[in-house]
């Protein structure tokens, strides 16, 4: 009878495990955000979804939030602003508990050799990414005409390197005779198969070697710790 219920049991949960692998392979992550700027305000709202879980940051002059939602419901809502007040306080503990910072020989030594996992993580996630659309329009002018036409040559450079993309439409409008920076922009992405680029990082951080290295980093932990 006890080894028929442990059966069940690990049947189930084996089902499960093999339902959310199956979820993550084929349920895309879409991400969204969209964004305008004019003299009177500026606003933003970016959101990431996967299936009927997603999180949304709205931030315009009168607020800053941070919503967690469920079938597009919102179940959950924390102020940017608060969790922001907080963060220095925490980085002066965090700092005096961990010391002097390390040299930067030692983040170039990390980041060398952890560049081949990285390298596959980045591999991933290129062949995981799909742009539905990126539309923009921005009026653009700087304090100086010369630096407002590097600005536009460089965005007339880029806007014929990307013509034949017809997922992107994005016009610049430069301003030559005075300070501003007005305009719209939407994005819409999907990542394709997100365990593809789950399988590398857990692949990476089953390696002690690597878990090692992620210590030293922040200074929390010495070699072979």
């Amino acid at each position: 009878m006890v080894a028929a219920i442990l059966f069940s049991i690990l049947l189930v949960v084996a089902a499960v495990i093999l339902a959310l692998l199956l979820a993550l392979y084929l349920v895309p992550v879409i991400v969204e955000a969209a964004a305008d700027c004019t003299r009177e305000r500026a606003r933003a709202t970016a959101i990431v979804a996967w299936g009927i879980v997603g999180a949304r940051v709205r931030v315009d002059d009168a607020v800053q939030v941070l919503e967690v939602l469920v079938a597009g419901r919102r179940v959950m809502t924390r102020d940017l602003r608060a969790i922001a007040a907080t963060e220095p306080e925490k980085e002066e503990k965090t700092a005096e508990k961990q010391g002097p910072a390390r040299p930067v020989r030692d983040y170039l030594g990390a980041a060398g050799d952890l560049w081949p996992h990285i390298r596959k993580v980045l591999a991933a996630v290129d062949r995981s990414l799909y742009l539905e659309t990126l539309r923009g329009d921005v009026t653009l002018g700087l304090d100086s005409p010369a630096d407002t036409g590097v600005v536009y040559g460089y965005y007339t450079a880029a806007r014929y390197a990307l013509w034949p993309a017809e997922a992107i439409d994005f016009v610049l409008t430069p301003v030559f005779d005075r300070r501003v920076f007005e305009g719209a922009l939407t994005l819409r992405m999907q990542v394709r198969r997100p365990l593809l680029i789950i399988i590398p990082v857990v692949q990476a951080l089953l390696q002690k070697p690597v878990r090692e290295r992620l210590r030293q980093v922040p200074g929390r932990g010495a070699p072979g710790a």
